[in-house]
């Protein structure tokens, strides 16, 4: 009767162990694997996961990742590097007048709200406008990087239904900058 408990309970530990490693597996499918990306110059960097690669070439942003579906611009800033009467906020406002100058149809779908993150404040708004024909959904921030030289305005941009299907999903990537450790 021993040797049966002890074969039985030799048996659950395997099974219970065996089932531990198929839930780690598990697990590891479904959290895609990160990938941190830099701006050297600005001391500061970006999480995303693996399906986001670095665009390269031909454009004015500090940084832009995309994954094929939406696009993650960075532009940014240094504070002593801003004339004395000009603040972040106003960068924001500056830079939203420029994108949006350029496109048509501009629509506010989410009003902006300021949110304070520990490190952070962000100010956020959305809005959607067409260029060339093709609609999309602009998700705008502001990062306000508490004690640091730095701040930033990002930009979001995809077809109105990626970002609303991954909107937390985005705005988790764009509230991972932050400044370089």
């Amino acid at each position: 009767m021993r040797k049966m408990i002890a074969v039985v309970m030799a048996v659950c530990v395997l099974l219970s162990l065996a089932g531990c490693s198929a839930l780690e597996d598990a697990t590891a499918i479904v959290r895609p694997k990160e990938k941190v990306f830099s701006i050297d110059t600005y001391h500061l960097q970006i999480t995303a996961d693996t399906t986001f690669q670095e665009k390269t070439g031909g454009n004015s942003w500090d940084l832009q990742i995309t994954n094929g579906d939406a696009y993650i611009s960075v532009m940014a800033y240094k504070y002593i590097d801003l004339p004395q009467d000009v603040t972040p906020a106003d960068v924001y406002d500056m830079q939203n007048q420029d994108i949006f100058s350029k496109r048509d149809n501009v629509a506010t779908v989410e009003e902006t709200k300021t949110q304070t993150l520990p490190g952070c404040k962000v100010t956020y708004g959305m809005y959607s406008a067409e260029k060339d024909g093709v609609k999309n959904y602009y998700a705008s921030y502001l990062m306000d990087f508490a004690d640091a030289e730095t701040f930033a305005w990002v930009l979001v941009t995809a077809v109105p239904s990626y970002i609303e299907e991954n909107k937390g999903t985005l705005h988790n990537i764009v509230c991972s900058l932050t400044p370089a450790k």
